[in-house]
């Protein structure tokens, strides 16, 4: 049953619920509560109106939650933002040894190759599999400098003083420092945050997916029974980057309850999405038969936003056909997202060259305005509607 067309009434918001679904970070809601904060005033600034974020709450189990209140020019918005819980599944999976994380990681990559997902990401989702020989290349361009330096300082040392011993021991622990003083560099940079992405997805067990959906399942749930017990005149349910993955999961069990409820007013946005990367892979079949859930189920709208810069994400591709779910051309509505617009062409430059700043853009506030503004999504006055 498709949804009726909506009048401009209709399309006004007085009460909303947003649920919010994190990527792949060990960070929790404290992180993400002052993200907001942060950059909803920033935002609410460029607008000229008022968005107050409240302190932050527990709202069940797997959820905490902050209230906003948003006064767009005499139109009061009253929003629940919730941080749905499964960082605690990401830092469970959060390899913290460099040693262990990089075998696992290649492990992953030869599973990826095996399995035919490396060749289709290097034919089709060229920013992506780019990505994930990023973290590689940076190690190795680590311990190729420090090798050399500490060549080098050992050469040096042992020609000045004329013993060899020393200058092999002086090179030798001038090499560590260089390692270690990249890896930190590295660390500041995200880059082993990649390879970690890479090898959680990449490494789907049974094991790891039954945790998963059952988190996604519970979620689900909650969802459920607020909107039973509260019902609102938005619910929009946000996943970033990985979180995507398990917003497709929790997405699937609300489409079915659209379908049940001609009142649902249910909606999905994916945002920096990276659902081909599980969905292409031959193991993934519970996530696939989610993704064909939501391609049957109009009745849950479902925005996916992506950047074309954004190296991380899958964008300007149809993520369930890139999965194999057949029949799908239609599903999700892609929106594009254009960072360059929100800024001058000095700060964009600077922004470009930090992929993981450049990634979190979706969630931030930018320095002019743009047809995508995270916060009239989340605190605005008008329904969620393709720009």
């Amino acid at each position: 049953m498709e949804r009726p067309p909506t009048t401009d009434a209709d399309a006004r918001v007085r009460t909303r619920r947003v649920y919010y679904i994190s990527g792949f970070d060990p960070r929790g809601p404290g992180f993400y509560h002052r993200l907001y904060r942060e950059e909803a005033a920033k935002q609410a600034a460029l607008h000229g109106v008022r968005i107050a974020t409240g302190p932050r709450t527990r709202a069940g189990e797997h959820a905490s939650m902050w209230r906003i209140d948003a006064d767009w020019k005499g139109h009061a918005v009253s929003t629940d933002y919730q941080f749905l819980h499964w960082d605690d599944i990401v830092r469970g999976n959060w390899e913290r040894n460099l040693a262990k994380l990089a075998w696992a990681g290649l492990a992953s990559l030869v599973h990826y190759m095996r399995c035919g997902a490396w060749a289709q990401l290097r034919r089709e989702f060229r920013g992506p599999f780019l990505s994930s020989l990023y973290p590689y290349a940076c190690l190795l361009l680590i311990l190729v400098v420090a090798l050399l330096g500490g060549l080098g300082v050992s050469c040096v040392v042992a020609r000045a003083s004329g013993w060899v011993e020393a200058g092999a021991a002086i090179g030798m622990a001038s090499a560590a420092a260089m390692c270690v003083a990249g890896v930190r560099l590295a660390n500041r940079s995200a880059v082993f945050w990649l390879m970690r992405i890479y090898e959680f997805v990449g490494a789907w067990t049974d094991e790891k997916q039954h945790e998963v959906q059952a988190r996604a399942d519970r979620l689900a749930t909650h969802i459920l029974d607020e909107a039973r017990r509260a019902p609102c005149d938005e619910v929009l349910l946000i996943g970033h980057s990985v979180g995507s993955i398990v917003a497709v999961m929790v997405g699937a069990r609300l489409a079915t309850a659209a379908r049940a409820s001609e009142r649902a007013n249910f909606a999905l946005v994916t945002l920096g999405q990276c659902i081909p990367l599980l969905g292409m892979q031959p193991s993934a079949k519970a996530f696939r038969a989610a993704l064909r859930t939501l391609a049957g189920h109009r009745e849950l709208p479902w925005l996916d936003m992506n950047a074309r810069a954004d190296a991380l994400a899958f964008s300007q591709i149809n993520p369930l056909q890139a999965s194999g779910v057949a029949g799908a051309a239609a599903r999700p509505v892609e929106q594009i997202v254009r960072p360059f617009r929100m800024f001058d062409a000095a700060t964009y430059a600077r922004m470009r060259r930090d992929k993981m700043r450049l990634h979190f853009q979706y969630l931030m506030a930018s320095d002019r305005p743009d047809q995508y503004d995270y916060f009239r999504m989340t605190a605005g006055p008008n329904r969620l509607a393709p720009y």
